[in-house]
């Protein structure tokens, strides 16, 4: 690179060489230019002196004239003449433009000038003002003197004209022509004849000097000259020993490199080492190596990311494509296609005895054996460790891919020899079908065809297990309506209702229970059967307890800011019930709300809460208990309760179901049942509540066997709380 650069160092210093005598031929050109002006100006300042002179003598002739044409004719138009000029050479009268052209006798009658006026200056000034010397100023001022001198003259015989006598006219002819006369004219003309003399000699003087500098400087200006051509021929020529090439050739061959095109360059010439050209050459060729090894790692990459390095099948990004395309394909042709998930039984033991390395050449073997079985519109692909999937395109029906996977669980079964040892492995295939209604995406068919699998392996793998879209349906109806629970919950779509418990005897409401509803943004107002059962056992129904909770003792708190006591029943789940934190749950909202007592909460279980684990049910109804809250069992006699459970849990209060209610005025039996299970009530000093009473004749029948306490359509209905305040209010007053 030094002598390039020993290249590039002289080359700039050329241009800098260069650049200074261009810039001396300017400076050159300019100062020629300006001395072929000095020359003009030195030509111009010699015509005017001598114009200015000749007006002087101009004049004096004029007013020759003037005052002799006076004199003769007595016309007083030229005595008015003579005196405008004598007012215009002495500047008291404006000047008329190229004074030394106009002619008096042009004048006519009407007094029309040949010239335009300009301003007014005095002849003496504007010699003044042309460069005179002191000296010609000084013939100048004598020609003036001599010239006043001869207009006084003249002025005594305009005035014996004047007078209009003859004697005196032909007395001031004879002035004006006498031998006086011509002296005094002849004393204006030699001041200027010695001023023409003294004019000619320093202009010429002038000219000659810029006429000498314009011919040194037209030298010096024709050397830099040539000196610059020359110093531009050297440049030009060290430039090509520094590029190379012409500027085009290089601006073509950046261009190209520009645009990417790194094409092979021309081989150099033994000149074209260390020049630009060389250069870009050398680049050029870097760049094309570059180029080639960049195509090559693409074209690595690509198999990279769309195949399987160990087994050189298409991975899970090259499957996806290859299934998109399938299953259009299948919906423009009208076709089935199968879409099988493998997956090898006993593999990671196989990994764990032998090792890795012998694990891949059983996968490699195997891949072998899956593209043999298949044909060429089939697709294999390894999506993982030992996870393979089949596509099986231009199916009629299902069952043609019977015959196809049942080969490949043969041939996947059969020993596979690595190392002089042999392997035996099973697999485990799932299978899903497309179209399907709804329309499903590539990932979701992969995922049914996975969880299909899964179902194989638990069937007891070696096996194919085929995805059943109708419970797969089931279950995304399912998640759906979980999620849209959740989402209600989140946006405070559920409500609580409200249903008096009275007193048969006096009327009197003893108790609420809180009854939940959803006000679905779509649907109106759904009853809980529409939801509850969906989350009996999922933690979203501990989740909607916690709310109904909540809103209990918001409930209380208000009703008592209202000066109102009354008891609220709530419904609680089993699995809420046997939540770990159940307790917690209550000691929070005590905290939350601590002016509400607990004794205003009763919580109604179902007989099935304490079945599941009796003995942490009951410690919890006894921790809840010991902080005031009373528990009922709800629609007992439906379920599997004994009566050690009326023994060991804390329960005060038996609701009947409203099946052994409803038809106690027809129904021996259900009457017998509710005597009964009053009388087993009373042993265990519990009490009764009867639900599902409809009519004035069933509270009359249950007074009648003894049951105090009651509630059903036939007392009131579920309502929210504005109806529920309106209720109070009139049973208080009935």
């Amino acid at each position: 690179m030094q002598p390039i650069t020993r290249l590039f160092q002289l080359l700039d210093a050329r241009l800098l060489l260069t650049l200074l005598v261009f810039f001396l031929f300017v400076i050159s050109f300019l100062l020629y230019v300006n001395a072929g002006r000095g020359i003009e100006r030195a030509h111009n300042q010699r015509l005017q002196s001598f114009l200015l002179a000749d007006e002087l003598r101009q004049s004096s002739d004029d007013l020759t004239r003037m005052v002799r044409t006076y004199a003769v004719t007595g016309d007083e138009r030229f005595r008015r003449y003579f005196d405008e000029i004598l007012a215009i050479r002495n500047g008291d009268l404006p000047r008329p433009v190229d004074y030394h052209h106009i002619y008096w006798d042009l004048v006519d009658e009407s007094d029309n000038r040949p010239r335009p006026a300009g301003k007014s200056v005095a002849l003496l000034e504007l010699m003044r003002q042309a460069g005179f010397t002191e000296h010609e100023l000084s013939q100048l001022v004598s020609a003036k003197e001599a010239s006043d001198a001869l207009v006084n003259l003249e002025q005594k015989a305009m005035s014996l004209v004047e007078t209009g006598d003859d004697t005196l006219r032909e007395e001031a002819l004879s002035m004006l022509h006498g031998s006086a006369y011509h002296e005094a004219k002849a004393g204006i003309m030699q001041p200027i004849d010695q001023l023409y003399s003294q004019m000619r000699q320093r202009t010429d003087a002038a000219v000659a000097k810029s006429e000498r500098q314009a011919r040194l400087l037209l030298m010096l200006f024709l050397v830099l000259g040539v000196m610059l051509l020359w110093l531009l021929w050297r440049f030009k020529k060290r430039e090509a020993a520094v590029l190379g090439a012409s500027v085009g050739e290089l601006y073509r061959r950046i261009e190209q490199l520009g645009q990417g095109n790194f094409t092979e360059p021309a081989p150099m010439t033994d000149q074209q080492v260390n020049t630009v050209s060389g250069w870009l050459s050398q680049t050029q060729h870097r760049l094309a190596q570059l180029e080639q090894n960049r195509r090559q790692a693409q074209k690595r990459l690509q198999q990279l990311a769309h195949y399987d390095p160990l087994t050189g099948l298409p991975n899970r990004f090259l499957f996806a494509e290859k299934l998109q395309q399938a299953m259009q394909h299948a919906l423009d042709k009208k076709h089935l296609i199968a879409l099988a998930f493998i997956d090898l039984d006993g593999f990671k033991a196989v990994n764990d005895q032998f090792g890795h390395p012998y694990g891949d050449q059983v996968l490699l073997a195997l891949s072998r054996r899956l593209q043999y079985r298949l044909s060429e519109s089939n697709c294999v692909a390894r999506i993982s460790g030992d996870e393979f999937v089949l596509l099986l395109p231009d199916l009629n029906q299902l069952q043609d891919c019977d015959a196809v996977l049942q080969d490949v669980l043969s041939a996947l079964a059969y020993p596979v020899q690595v190392n002089s040892i042999a392997t035996q492995l099973s697999a485990s295939i799932g299978v899903s079908f497309y179209p399907q209604e709804p329309s499903v995406e590539p990932e979701q068919l992969i995922r049914q065809a996975d969880q299909a699998m899964y179902l194989a392996k638990q069937s007891g793998k070696n096996r194919i297990h085929y995805f059943d879209i109708a419970a797969d349906q089931h279950m995304r109806t399912m998640h759906q309506r979980l999620k849209a629970i959740d989402d209600g919950l989140q946006h405070n779509q559920f409500v609580l209702f409200y249903q008096p418990k009275v007193d048969f005897v006096t009327g009197q409401c003893i108790g609420v229970e809180a009854l939940i509803r959803w006000q679905h943004p779509d649907q109106g107002l759904l009853p809980p059967s529409d939801f509850l059962p969906l989350i009996e056992q999922h933690t979203l129904g501990i989740k909607l307890g916690q709310w109904v909770l909540h809103q209990a003792f918001f409930q209380l708190s208000d009703w008592q800011a209202q000066g109102v006591e009354l008891p609220i029943s709530v419904n609680i789940a089993a699995n809420h019930l046997q939540a770990a934190d159940f307790v917690d749950q209550l000691e929070t909202l005590a905290m939350n709300y601590p002016d509400i007592s607990f004794t205003l909460l009763e919580l109604e279980i179902v007989e099935t809460s304490a079945l599941q684990d009796f003995e942490h049910a009951s410690q919890t109804m006894i921790a809840c208990s010991k902080l005031g809250v009373s528990f009922s069992l709800d629609d007992f006699g439906t379920g599997y309760s004994s009566l050690s459970y009326l023994k060991r849990l804390p329960i005060s209060t038996l609701k009947l179901d409203q099946s052994f209610v409803r038809d106690i005025l027809t129904d021996s039996e259900d009457l017998a049942i509710l005597q009964g299970v009053g009388l087993l009530a009373a042993s265990f000093q519990l009490k009764t509540i009867a639900e599902g009473v409809e009519s004035s004749a069933h509270i009359e029948k249950l007074l009648e066997i003894g049951y105090r306490y009651g509630q059903g359509y036939g007392i009131a209905r579920p309502m929210p709380i504005e109806r529920l305040t309106e209720w109070l209010a009139n049973n208080q007053q009935t």
